[in-house]
């Protein structure tokens, strides 16, 4: 059975007729743990969004090294629109998929003209485009203002749940920082009694003192 552009959180509400206007040009398609769906700087002239599964955005270096930016799950738009006057958008990063997924995407003009012409999508793609641009916000908080020792007290204050869902290599990479790096802030949190390990997970003993370490830096 196909997928309907309605299924899509982001389509609820629109005007069934103008769905109909953009539906010839929709393709759904799976993509396997590892693919790449864009690379960075590629001009796209469609509008990709997640139905299902997990993707990461990252940049390469110039040394050839991935520098993470972040990922997206569940029902998410994937192309960073930044105006709806352009007909072609340049990607801002690579996306790879993190899970098997499955990927909606449709015709950049037509998706343009609907639209501009239904308030109720107008106004979820700004909001979506916020998150976006709040998302990209603390990228470069973690990348370029904090130091290592702020990016991961920021990730146990804001994030423990994901931090205890991953490796601590997995950690590590999506913090741009080494292994043996996060292992010694993790030490000094411990020594300090900010943290503790209790069946494997990490648990955050005072959360209001690790604010200091990413706050007086800011």
């Amino acid at each position: 059975m196909p997928f309907m552009l309605d299924e899509l959180d982001f389509f609820k509400g629109c005007d069934p007729q103008k769905l109909a206007h953009l539906s010839p040009s929709v393709k759904v398609k799976e993509y396997a743990v590892s693919d790449v769906i864009v690379y960075e700087e590629d001009d796209m002239s469609r509008v990709f969004f997640l139905i299902e599964g997990e993707v990461k955005f990252y940049k390469v270096d110039r040394f050839d090294a991935e520098v993470f930016l972040y990922t997206l799950s569940g029902q998410s738009l994937l192309t960073n629109i930044g105006s709806l006057d352009c007909d072609k958008i340049s990607c801002f990063s690579n996306i790879e998929f993190l899970l098997p997924s499955r990927v909606l995407s449709c015709d950049l003009a037509l998706f343009k003209e609907v639209v501009k012409t239904d308030m109720c999508l107008l106004i979820h793609l700004v909001n979506i485009l916020a998150d976006q641009k709040q998302l990209v916000e603390c990228t470069i908080n973690m990348g370029m203002v904090f130091d290592v020792t702020a990016k991961v007290a920021k990730m146990l204050y804001s994030y423990l749940d994901l931090y205890n869902s991953l490796k601590k290599q997995e950690i590590s990479y999506r913090l741009n920082i080494q292994p043996a790096t996060l292992s010694r802030v993790l030490s000094k949190f411990t020594r300090l009694g900010l943290i503790s390990e209790a069946d494997h997970k990490t648990v955050v003993l005072q959360r209001d003192e690790l604010t200091r370490y990413f706050k007086e830096g800011v």
